[in-house]
C-alpha cells in the first residue's frame, strides 16, 4: 500500500489505539464503504465525516488511506470542512451519467483524499427518472468506477457524504456502500429525517444491497442535559430495534465557537487543537509585551470536542471489526 513519504502528524494515545484496531479489520480486498446521511440536513453529516476521515487518515505511525466522496451538490465536506475549491462535482456527475472514471483531488491531507461535490449532481438528480428510463444505472456505474478507484489507490476506507433532499443520489450511495452511519440532533424533525433514512435504508436492502446500519450518532449534544440525552438516547434505540446495532454511546458535544472555527479556517476538531494551542501561546506572548492581540480563533480549548470524534472512531472501527468478523466467520 502506498501512504507516500509526507510526514507523519502526531497523534494522542487514543489515536494510536484507534489505529492498532483498526490495523486488525479485515481490509485485504476492497476498501470498505461508510456512508454518513440523514433525511434532515444540519445534522452534522460533513463535520462528522470530515473530522472522522481526517483522525483514521493521519493516526497512528502510518495511518490509513481515506477516500472521502462529496455526494452532495452543496460540498460542503469539500469546500468549507477541508478546504478544497474542488471541481463543482463534475467527475463524480460524469461517473454517474456515463461510467467516467473517478477523479480524485489527492493529499488533502496526510493519506487522504477526496471526491469533490458540488452543483452538478444537482442535475444529476434531477435526470436520475429519464437515466433510468434509458437504461443507465448510475448504482452500478458509481460502484464499478469506485471499486477500480480503490484497487489503484488502495484505499482502506471510503466515506461518503450524501445531502439530505436527493432521493435518487441517496439510493445510489445506498445500494453501493457497506455501511450506514446516521447522525442527528435531538430535535423531532431531526429524528424525522432519521425514520424517513431507515425506510429507504430498508428498501435498498429488500432491493439486494447489502449496506449494514452501524449506527445513529447525536450531534450538538449539551453534555449537561443528562435527563434529555437519555431520553433521546431511548427513543433512538427504539428507533432501531430489529435492525441489530444501537445508538453510539459517545455524542458530540455542542460547541458553537469551535464550529466557527473549523469552518471558517477550513480544519477538522482534530485539527484544531493544535492551533488553538498555537494561538494561545502567541496572545500570551503578546500580552507579555504589554500588546492587546486581536483573537485569530473564536475557541479557547477545542480538546474536549476533538476527544468526542476520537472516541467515535474507536466506536466506529469497533462495530466494523465486529461486522468483518462475523462476515469472516459466515464464509468458513
Amino acid at each position: 500500500m502506498n501512504n507516500g513519504s509526507k510526514s507523519r502528524p502526531r497523534v494522542s494515545p487514543i489515536g494510536a489505539r484507534v489505529l492498532a484496531t483498526f490495523s486488525r479489520m479485515t481490509m485485504s480486498g476492497p476498501a470498505r464503504a461508510i456512508l454518513v446521511a440523514n433525511q434532515k440536513g444540519g445534522v452534522g453529516k460533513s463535520t462528522t465525516v470530515a473530522a472522522v476521515a481526517e483522525m483514521i487518515a493521519s493516526g497512528g505511525r502510518r495511518g490509513r488511506r481515506v477516500l472521502v466522496v462529496d455526494g452532495e451538490p452543496q460540498a460542503n465536506v469539500t469546500v468549507e470542512d477541508l478546504g478544497v475549491s474542488g471541481d463543482r462535482g463534475q467527475s463524480l456527475a460524469q461517473t454517474l451519467q456515463y461510467g467516467a472514471p473517478l477523479i480524485p483531488v489527492r493529499d488533502v491531507r496526510s493519506n487522504l483524499d477526496v471526491i469533490p461535490g458540488g452543483p452538478q449532481l444537482a442535475v444529476v438528480g434531477a435526470g436520475a427518472h429519464l437515466m433510468a428510463e434509458n437504461g443507465i444505472n448510475m448504482a452500478t456505474n458509481f460502484e464499478t468506477q469506485l471499486a477500480a478507484l480503490c484497487d489503484v489507490e488502495g484505499y482502506d476506507l471510503v466515506i461518503i457524504d450524501s445531502g439530505p433532499g436527493d432521493v435518487p443520489l441517496l439510493d445510489t450511495y445506498l445500494s453501493t456502500a457497506n455501511y450506514l452511519l446516521i447522525p442527528t440532533r435531538d430535535d423531532q424533525a431531526s429524528l424525522g429525517g432519521v425514520e424517513r433514512l431507515a425506510r429507504r435504508f430498508w428498501r435498498a436492502r429488500q432491493g439486494g444491497a447489502s449496506i449494514q446500519l452501524l449506527g445513529v450518532l447525536l450531534f450538538d449534544v449539551n453534555p449537561r442535559a443528562v435527563k434529555r440525552n437519555q431520553e433521546v438516547f431511548d427513543q433512538v434505540t427504539e428507533m432501531l430495534e430489529g435492525s441489530g446495532t444501537t445508538p453510539f454511546d459517545i455524542t458530540i458535544r455542542s460547541a458553537p465557537a469551535a464550529a466557527v472555527d473549523m469552518r471558517t479556517l477550513h480544519k477538522t476538531a482534530g485539527e484544531l487543537v493544535a492551533l488553538a494551542q498555537d494561538d494561545r501561546r502567541w496572545r500570551l506572548s503578546k500580552l507579555k509585551d504589554k500588546q492587546n492581540p486581536d483573537r485569530a480563533m473564536w475557541t479557547s480549548d477545542p480538546s474536549a470536542l476533538a476527544a468526542d470524534y476520537q472516541e467515535l472512531v474507536r466506536q466506529i472501527v469497533a462495530r466494523l471489526v465486529d461486522y468483518e468478523s462475523r462476515r469472516v466467520g459466515e464464509r468458513v
